[in-house]
C-alpha cells in the first residue's frame, strides 16, 4: 500500500512538472532558449536587441552584410526579413557553423574572424556583429571589422561599457547607446553593455586600416 501511494504521489508530481518541461523543450526547438558555449564566448544576442542592430543598420535591401562571430544566428535571424544582396558569416566553433550551414543564401565560413582579411571576402555595405568580450576581445573584434568596411558603411556592434572601450572605440562611434542592465541575463551575464554605430566615410579610411 505505501509502494502504491509513493507511486501515485510521484506520477502526479510528474503530471505537474510536465507543463514546464515541455515549454523547455519548446524553447530550445524554437531558439529562444538561452545556449552558451563557454569556450568560445558565445551569448546569444536578445531578439529585441538583434532587431534593434538591423534597424540601426538603415536600408538592408540592397546590401552586402557581413556578421563576424555569427555564433547561432541570432542576427541573421532579424535580419533575415529584410532580403539584403548578400550575407557572410563567420564564425569559429565547429558545431555553430554547421547550425548555420543549414540556412539557405547564406556564405558561412568556419575561423576566427581576426585571421580574416578584406582581400580574401571583400568589403561590405554593413556589418553586424557581437564579438566576444573576454579581456577586452570585442576592441579587436571591432576594429578589424572597420577594415571591412567599404565607403558610406556602416557597422552595428554591441561592445561591453569598460574603460578600455571607452577610450577607444568611443571616440569612433557615430552613436553610443548604454544598454539596459542585465540586458543579457537570458544568457546567465550580467555584464554591462553598449550598443554602437561606426559610420565609414571616404575621409576616415586611413584610421580605419587594419
Amino acid at each position: 500500500l505505501s509502494l502504491r501511494a509513493e507511486h501515485g504521489l510521484a506520477v502526479q508530481s510528474m503530471a505537474a512538472a510536465a507543463p514546464r518541461f515541455q515549454a523547455l523543450k519548446q524553447r530550445h526547438e524554437n531558439g529562444t532558449a538561452p545556449r552558451a558555449i563557454s569556450s568560445f564566448q558565445l551569448f546569444q544576442t536578445p531578439a529585441s536587441l538583434a532587431a534593434r542592430m538591423v534597424e540601426l543598420a538603415g536600408d538592408r535591401a540592397s546590401m552586402c552584410v557581413l556578421e563576424p562571430s555569427a555564433g547561432l544566428g541570432r542576427i541573421l535571424d532579424a535580419l533575415a526579413p529584410c532580403k539584403p544582396a548578400e550575407v557572410v558569416a563567420i564564425e569559429i566553433a565547429q558545431q555553430c557553423a554547421d547550425e548555420l550551414r543549414r540556412r539557405d543564401g547564406l556564405r558561412v565560413i568556419q575561423r576566427d574572424f581576426l585571421t580574416v582579411n578584406p582581400l580574401e571576402i571583400g568589403q561590405f555595405d554593413c556589418v553586424l556583429m557581437n564579438p566576444p568580450f573576454t579581456r577586452g576581445s570585442d576592441i579587436k573584434h571591432i576594429i578589424h571589422a572597420c577594415t571591412f568596411l567599404m565607403a558610406e558603411s556602416i557597422l552595428v556592434a554591441i561592445c561591453a561599457d569598460g574603460p578600455k572601450q571607452n577610450a577607444i572605440l568611443k571616440p569612433l562611434a557615430e552613436t553610443w547607446i548604454q544598454l539596459p542592465a542585465r540586458s543579457f541575463s537570458e544568457a546567465n551575464t550580467g555584464v554591462s553593455t553598449v550598443l554602437l554605430t561606426i559610420r565609414k566615410h571616404a575621409k576616415d579610411a586611413q584610421y580605419l586600416r587594419s
